[in-house]
């Protein structure tokens, strides 16, 4: 079974969904399963036999707790070679893992039950879920539904292959923190591309895709990890020194962002640089479709006028000189105040911030 198909039978739609009625609570699963994320059962991620990808690659890793980098790579890819058909290459990954890149899809799916080879060779393989799924949320789903609810209420053109609930950290009723169910799902396609939408029992849910959020780690403030495997130092968010910040003797309000001298605590959301972190993330999971590659809007137009000439122009507009003025006095605001250091990172969000507002926006275009 590769997935949820299109199409139910009626029995099969409303069997697990969990009614409204307060009576029919009871046939919903265990509050302490419900938000568990949901998987398509005897699934396995493979590359459609029609293609769509330039190269089919599997991943290899050791099945034992010896590094695959550590092993003779060219004597293992001569073996790979003779017990796989197919493979035109192969790349080395990280010191865990190595790619193998065959010619066609079917081959390459073959590698992952060639069972012999794999035992022989004290191998496990995979293949990558970036070139073979991508996961959309959909928003407005009420929360008394668990994800095996809504993974058997599903309709969509697309095979879903697990559904997760977003959760936030909260409060429960005795003051203790915990996590809490919010009214977005991830859904998982077993396909590169994200259907327009999706139906749960009828009900119409538009698909947007999802952006994982920026990892921060909360021990050296350092993105691109978690606390969970870092070796680093232990930094305060509020001064940057090596205690918790629980230990800091600075007020909050005094804090001074390690990364880019901010007058804020350095897992804040007003960071400049975890807003540039964030979009960074954003163009990394936007996919483009391939025809939008030769989209002309894709394209700059070419301009045969000077940069002083385009300046000039700007400046005979009276919307951009009147965000540009506003952003100028803002600026000097801050530089009359003691608590808020003014600096070049300080200054760029600050024009960035007055011109990305959709308001704006929307004003410059207009004019």
């Amino acid at each position: 079974m590769r997935g949820k198909r299109k199409k139910r039978k009626a029995d099969d739609l409303h069997q697990d969904v969990a009614s409204v009625d307060d009576s029919d609570t009871s046939t919903d699963t265990a509050e302490t399963d419900k938000y568990t994320i949901y998987k398509s059962e005897n699934y396995c991620r493979q590359y459609p036999e029609d293609g769509g990808n330039f190269e089919y690659i599997v991943i290899y890793e050791s099945s034992e707790t010896r590094p695959i980098g550590d092993r003779d790579l060219m004597s293992l890819g001569a073996s790979l070679k003779r017990g796989n058909k197919g493979i035109k290459r192969f790349k080395r990954i990280n010191k865990y893992k190595i790619g193998a890149i065959f010619e066609r899809p079917g081959l390459a799916n073959s590698a992952l039950y060639n069972t012999k080879t794999l035992k022989d060779l004290h191998l496990k393989a995979s293949i990558p879920a970036l070139l073979t799924e991508t996961t959309g949320v959909i928003r407005n789903v009420p929360t008394y539904m668990s994800n095996k609810n809504i993974y058997n209420g599903l309709s969509s053109s697309r095979d879903v292959v697990s559904v997760r609930r977003l959760m936030r950290r909260g409060r429960d009723e005795d003051g203790k923190s915990c996590l809490l169910p919010t009214q977005t799902v991830a859904l998982t396609f077993a396909c590169p591309t994200l259907p327009d939408s999706v139906d749960i029992d009828s009900w119409y849910f538009e698909v947007s895709l999802y952006i994982p959020p920026v990892s921060q780690c909360l021990r050296c403030l350092r993105y691109g990890h978690i606390g969970k495997f870092c070796k680093n130092s232990q930094k305060c968010t509020i001064c940057g020194e090596e205690h918790l910040y629980r230990d800091c003797p600075k007020d909050p309000k005094e804090a001074i962002c390690v990364h880019c001298s901010g007058n804020h605590i350095a897992i804040s959301s007003d960071c400049p640089i975890k807003k540039k972190k964030i979009e960074e993330n954003r163009t990394k999971y936007q996919k483009v479709a391939y025809a939008d590659l030769f989209n002309e809007k894709s394209f700059p137009t070419l301009n045969k006028s000077k940069p002083t000439d385009n300046i000039k122009n700007l400046l005979q507009c009276d919307d951009f000189v009147n965000l540009l003025i506003s952003s100028i006095i803002k600026i000097i605001s801050l530089n009359k105040s003691d608590e808020t250091p003014v600096t070049s990172a300080g200054i760029k969000s600050i024009l960035l911030d007055t011109f990305s507002t959709n308001k704006n926006r929307n004003k410059l275009k207009t004019t």
